[in-house]
């Protein structure tokens, strides 16, 4: 169970093939989970085999959690990551059956759900025409506010991605746990220039990642965090502010989905955004022939005229 969500695991390349391929993201918060609540939960109660585990311990697991300040929500959701090695146990009949299947969630309150903050439109207003003092925090958020994507998206990023549709220049996406996350995101000029000249200051092939660890590693979840503390310093938000309005690096895709949003666009921003579109939709806007190309371009230049009118206005 400790192993269960770690990186290339011979588990996840299992659930990888019956089609639960989970992003990095995800990977990363199902993992932790495990490791500091389930492992600890079951070392508290001496448990040493799989048949010690029935639904009546898992009941006793939620209300572990909730004792040590764990939201209900949140609760279930441990009990979800949980119920996923369960259901692998099952199929390769070590048990018989799934102690979570049947188990009550627990309770959500709507005042329990704490809303993600965002800046308002007006206050990143030519954050990105200053001088940073880290480079990484610089591009990390001028990638997630200019395009809306997502972190673990962010990760994955080659120099081969970066591409022209009817001369506009997009992030292609490849890959994604789900058919909708398989896109092209528009990318500004001003935010192409920017990454070229960094892909040849850091002499960066196509086949590498744009943002990276030395030696080609993943970025850490650190960055991320110091990427958003970064932005505060220049709309003025303190870290305790950040925190009171719970506001994160992820805000970012949220920042441009209302930006965006403003806008007006229809459709098209639930398809850069990767959410779930209608048939209609993902055909109307294939990049792969050329009627799509050309609606997709049109689009494009629409999000440009968004960006120069707010994120990329000078105050």
């Amino acid at each position: 169970m400790k192993n269960y969500y770690e990186k290339d695991s011979q588990y996840q390349k299992s659930d990888a093939r019956r089609g639960r391929a989970l992003g990095e993201d995800a990977r990363r918060v199902y993992l932790g989970a495990v490791l500091h609540h389930w492992i600890p939960f079951l070392k508290s109660r001496r448990i040493s085999s799989l048949d010690e585990i029935d639904t009546p311990l898992m009941v006793r697991f939620q209300d572990h959690c909730m004792d040590k300040g764990v939201k209900p929500q949140s609760v279930n959701h441990y009990v979800t990551f949980v119920s996923h090695i369960f259901d692998y146990l099952v199929l390769r009949d070590y048990i018989k059956a799934n102690p979570c299947k049947g188990l009550p969630a627990l309770g959500v309150n709507e005042g329990s759900y704490r809303i993600r903050g965002c800046y308002n439109l007006n206050e990143m207003r030519g954050v990105f025409n200053k001088r940073w003092d880290n480079e990484m925090s610089y591009f990390l958020c001028l990638m997630i506010y200019s395009t809306g994507m997502r972190n673990s998206e962010i990760d994955r990023i080659k120099v081969k991605d970066i591409v022209q549709i009817n001369r506009c220049r997009f992030i292609n996406i490849p890959k994604s746990k789900s058919r909708f996350g398989v896109r092209v995101v528009p990318l500004h000029d001003f935010v192409y220039n920017k990454l070229i000249r960094y892909i040849k200051k850091n002499g960066k092939g196509p086949e590498d990642l744009l943002f990276c660890q030395a030696g080609g590693k993943v970025m850490p979840r650190q960055w991320y965090t110091d990427a958003n503390t970064a932005l505060g310093a220049f709309t003025k938000y303190s870290k305790a502010k950040l925190e009171k309005e719970n506001i994160s690096f992820y805000s970012g895709r949220h920042y441009w989905k209302t930006m965006v949003n403003a806008g007006d666009l229809g459709d098209i921003e639930e398809y850069f955004m990767g959410h779930k579109i209608s048939n209609d939709v993902a055909k109307r806007y294939n990049h792969r022939d050329k009627q799509g190309q050309e609606k997709i371009a049109q689009k494009a230049w629409d999000v440009f005229r968004i960006l120069d009118s707010t994120l990329f206005a000078r105050n």
